[in-house]
C-alpha cells in the first residue's frame, strides 16, 4: 500500500470516529424515534428554501471562476465554471484538509483547453478571495455577537482562535505574496532555513525551488489584478455573497422548527464562528468535528431537544446532500468529457504578458 493510500485510511479513520462519537453524544441524549419526530415537525417550507441556497452557494464561486478565466483570455461558458465548482465541493469535502478540491478543478480546467498555469492563478485569486471573505465574516461576528461568545464556553473559543489566527496568517501571506514578493522572499526564505535547523533532513535547495515557483505563480496573479483591478474586488464580493448562502441554512433551520427570539444576523454569527473553528482541522470536510461545534454552539439557539435535530438538518442541507448533488455532477461530467475527447476544448488565449 502507497504510503498516501495509508495516511487517506488515518484521516477517514479519524472522521470515522469523530463521527461515531457524535453519533453517540446525540443518541445517549435522544433516541432515533424522538430524532425523527422532531426532525418531522420541521416546516418542509424552509427547508426547501434551503436548495436554492445552496445552488447559489456553488454558483457564487463558479461565478468567480468565470470572472478571472475570462481576465486570463481562457473565457469558459458558466455551465463549464459550475461544473469545477461543484467537482471542487465534492473533492474538498472527501480529502483531508480539501486538499483535493483545487488539483481536481484545474485538472478539469485542463481538460477543457485551459493551461494549467491559468487554472492554478484562478484558483489562487478564488482561494485569495474566500480567505478575505471568512476574516471579514469572522471579524464582524466577533464585534457584532460578542454577546453570544460567552455562551460557547472555553473549547469552543480557543477553536475559534486558533481558526481565526490560522485563517489570518494564510490570508496575509497570500496578499504578502502577491503584492510584495520581495519581502516575501526573504521571509519565506528564513523560514525555510529555520525549518532546515530544526529538521535535519529536510532538503533546502529542493525547498527554495518550490517557494521560487509558488512567487512566480503569485507574479502572474499580480499581473492579472494589474491589468483588471476590478478582478479581485469581484472575487472577494462573490466569496462573499457565497459564504453568506451556507451561513443561510442555519437560519433557515430556525425558522423551519418555528423558532422566534433571534435575529438572522445572530444566527449566522455563530454559524460563522462555527465554520472558522472547524476550516482549519485536517478532516474531509471537517466531519464529525463540524457537527461536535454545531452541538455546543447552537445549544442556546434551538435548546436541548431541538439542537441535535437542528444539527442534522443543517448539516445535511449545507454538506451531505450537497456533496451527493456535486458527486453526480462530477460523475457526469467525467464521463462526458470521456465520451467527448478533444471535442469539448475550446480556445484559449492567455492575455499577453500574465501567462506565458
Amino acid at each position: 500500500m502507497k504510503l498516501g493510500s495509508k495516511k487517506q485510511l488515518v484521516w477517514f479513520g479519524v472522521m470515522g470516529l469523530l463521527l461515531c462519537a457524535t453519533a453517540y453524544t446525540i443518541l445517549s441524549q435522544q433516541s432515533p424515534r424522538e430524532l425523527a419526530a422532531a426532525i418531522a415537525r420541521a416546516d418542509a417550507r424552509f427547508l426547501l428554501l434551503a436548495l436554492p441556497v445552496m445552488a447559489l452557494f456553488i454558483a457564487c464561486e463558479a461565478g468567480a471562476t468565470r470572472l478571472v478565466l475570462e481576465a486570463l483570455g481562457c473565457a469558459q461558458p458558466f455551465r463549464r465554471c459550475y461544473f469545477y465548482s461543484c467537482t471542487g465541493f465534492f473533492f474538498s469535502n472527501v480529502t483531508p484538509s480539501a486538499t483535493g478540491g483545487q488539483p481536481a478543478q484545474v485538472y478539469y480546467m485542463n481538460r477543457d483547453g485551459v493551461p494549467v498555469v491559468s487554472g492554478t492563478i484562478d484558483m489562487l485569486l478564488v482561494s485569495i478571495g474566500y480567505h478575505t471573505a471568512v476574516v471579514c465574516y469572522a471579524l464582524a461576528a466577533l464585534y457584532f455577537g460578542r454577546d453570544l461568545l460567552e455562551q460557547l464556553g472555553g473549547q469552543v473559543g480557543v477553536l475559534i482562535g486558533v481558526g481565526l489566527a490560522i485563517f489570518v496568517v494564510l490570508n496575509v501571506a497570500m496578499i504578502l505574496l502577491l503584492f510584495l514578493p520581495g519581502p516575501a522572499r526573504r521571509l519565506g526564505r528564513f523560514g525555510i532555513a529555520l525549518a532546515c535547523r530544526l529538521v535535519k533532513r529536510l532538503d533546502r535547495a529542493a525547498l527554495e525551488e518550490k517557494l521560487e515557483g509558488v512567487l512566480a505563480q503569485y507574479r502572474q496573479g499580480a499581473r492579472v489584478i494589474a491589468r483588471n483591478p476590478l478582478v479581485l474586488v469581484g472575487v472577494v464580493a462573490l466569496s462573499g455573497a457565497q459564504l453568506g448562502c451556507s451561513y443561510l441554512v442555519p437560519y433557515l433551520v430556525y425558522r423551519a422548527f418555528g423558532l422566534s427570539g433571534m435575529s438572522l444576523l445572530q444566527v449566522a454569527a455563530l454559524q460563522v464562528l462555527c465554520t472558522v473553528a472547524v476550516g482549519f482541522l485536517p478532516l474531509p470536510g471537517s466531519a464529525g468535528a463540524a457537527e461536535g461545534v454545531f452541538l455546543r454552539t447552537f445549544l442556546a439557539v434551538f435548546g436541548t431537544g431541538l439542537v441535535a435535530p437542528a444539527m442534522i438538518l443543517s448539516r445535511t442541507m449545507s454538506c451531505y446532500l450537497v456533496l451527493l448533488v456535486t458527486g453526480g455532477v462530477t460523475l457526469v461530467g467525467h464521463l462526458r468529457r470521456n465520451m467527448a475527447g478533444r471535442n469539448m476544448k475550446t480556445s484559449c488565449n492567455p492575455l499577453r504578458g500574465v501567462v506565458s
